[in-house]
């Protein structure tokens, strides 16, 4: 089958990587034995940024996204992302191998980093509340890809078992022939805490709508995220709620345009810089569109679209329709071709086209988005009582859509929904349904019935399905006898 090409740009040419074991020093960069000027500090705290950018773009997105119900394959794929649409996942896949060294070539690196910026403060080379700073902003992307790792590779976080859970090794500093036990899960979490406990006293800097650089705000609704996922919903409510004064909800279909296609937006907490000279440092979207400009309108190609009850769940007073999904024009052959509802978040930022009708389907990456708060409150308010519908509400009408008065489990749907609407295509279809111990049901838009492919159209796995967590690559269990076992489900 065609493998994943973005993925392997990701991995391979915006991430120096090495396996788990840390055998191998950075390939790029200062040697490790010179201590390093305060400039040269710097140029590696840009790396680090170059890495999140890429881990928050391309096949790190969407992979998780086809692996559930979020899109259905068409005949233009040429097997794209196949192996995860049908849950074909192997441990010697070379795609899976591709995520896990390119997650853990970013701990390398920061841990490197670390280790660097500590001997030239020691050493009086380079000192100082910015390197502090530099120092913070590391052990935070440590914790941040700790995280992704975690949500791709083991179960969701229980606290009744999360001292049992199989975890994911845990480098907490940079060494050469290091072989890491796998852990559990409850020390995963400890190790993302500790960092943000760190990065906190680190990084003081105020936060600020479309972020280029880490802020305190950031930090802050990362800590909300991981409370929600350790159950914690008091604080996750409390972070994320914190965050609302600071970036004000949209409520106009021309800023919400303006937040994709121009990535400018109140919203935005942060989104590390991208432009027309530094487009290389995140991966292409194109996948959901592949439109070209025939002299009146997109003819389209794309690799997945939509499914019916996604599109479901939007309606013509909804102001993410149009900007989030778009009705088109899709033509693969003479014979397969429709007009269907595709996922348009992703055309790209409109000032990085090379021409008015050349899309580029890159963005500068928002990791963190105030609107994800609303849902982040909302879930943690109705876990601990059964409400949530004053953040789910205030999203809701931000985007054109009446409040809900829904209560109950009805509400809890209601919450879920939204989280569709909002965040679908930003990767988290995956650990959404995995936090909510939720299967699936495919379907597919019936206009486009001759573009869709019919394997995978069946797929509606058992909520226990062990498949819903990802294997460990063969090479790191053969090559690291201390890791342990496979993930269950997958032969050893």
């Amino acid at each position: 089958m065609k493998k994943i090409r973005n993925l392997i740009v990701a991995c391979g040419a915006l991430i120096s990587m090495a396996s788990c074991d840390l055998d191998l020093e950075p390939t790029t960069g200062p040697n490790s034995g010179k201590v390093l000027t305060a400039e040269e500090l710097k140029g590696m705290r840009l790396r680090l940024y170059n890495d999140i950018k890429a881990i928050s773009s391309g096949g790190y997105l969407y992979l998780t996204d086809y692996f559930t119900d979020l899109v259905t394959e068409t005949n233009a794929s040429g097997n794209t992302g196949a192996f995860f649409y049908l849950w074909m996942l192997y441990a010697n896949d070379q795609d899976i191998s591709s995520m896990w060294n390119g997650y853990y070539g970013i701990i390398r690196d920061a841990n490197y980093a670390i280790m660097k910026m500590e001997e030239s403060q020691r050493e009086g080379v380079a000192t100082g509340a910015e390197i502090n700073m530099y120092i913070g902003e590391m052990k935070f992307f440590r914790a941040y890809t700790l995280r992704q790792l975690a949500l791709r590779f083991c179960e969701a976080y229980d606290p009744d078992k999360a001292t049992t859970q199989p975890g994911i090794p845990v480098p907490d500093k940079y060494e050469t022939g290091s072989h890491l036990e796998r852990g559990t899960l409850a020390d995963v979490y400890k190790q993302i805490q500790s960092d943000i406990t760190d990065a906190e006293l680190a990084v003081t800097t105020a936060g600020s709508a479309n972020a280029i650089y880490l802020t305190a705000d950031a930090i802050t609704a990362f800590k909300a995220q991981v409370a929600l996922d350790m159950h914690d919903y008091p604080n996750a409510s409390k972070y994320a709620s914190s965050l609302y004064a600071s970036y004000p909800l949209v409520d106009s279909k021309i800023a919400l345009e303006q937040m994709w296609r121009e990535d400018t937006s109140t919203e935005t907490i942060f989104q590390p810089e991208v432009n027309t000279t530094t487009l290389s440092s995140v991966s292409s979207m194109s996948d959901y569109y592949n439109g070209l400009w025939n002299g009146s309108k997109y003819v389209t190609t794309p690799y997945y679209v939509l499914e019916q009850h996604i599109v479901d769940l939007f309606s013509t007073e909804d102001y993410r329709m149009g900007i989030y999904l778009e009705y088109s024009y899709v033509q693969l052959s003479s014979s397969q071709k429709g007009n269907g509802y595709l996922l348009t978040k992703f055309i790209g930022n409109k000032f990085f086209r090379s021409a008015l009708t050349q899309l580029n389907y890159k963005n500068m990456p928002k990791v963190f988005r105030v609107a994800q708060m609303y849902l982040i409150d909302a879930e943690a308010q109705y876990q601990q009582n059964g409400g949530g519908a004053g953040p789910l509400n205030t999203l809701r009408q931000s985007r054109g859509l009446e409040p809900t008065d829904a209560t109950g489990k009805d509400l809890f749907d209601a919450i879920k929904d939204e989280y569709v609407r909002e965040m679908m295509g930003e990767g988290y279809r995956l650990s959404d349904l995995k936090r909510w111990k939720e299967t699936f049901q495919r379907d597919y838009q019936s206009a486009l019935r001759s573009v869709v492919r019919t394997r995978g159209r069946d797929m509606n796995p058992n909520v226990n399905d062990p498949k819903f967590v990802w294997p460990i690559p063969q090479d790191e269990i053969e090559n690291n006898p201390n890791f342990g076992s496979q993930n269950p489900g997958y032969a050893q």
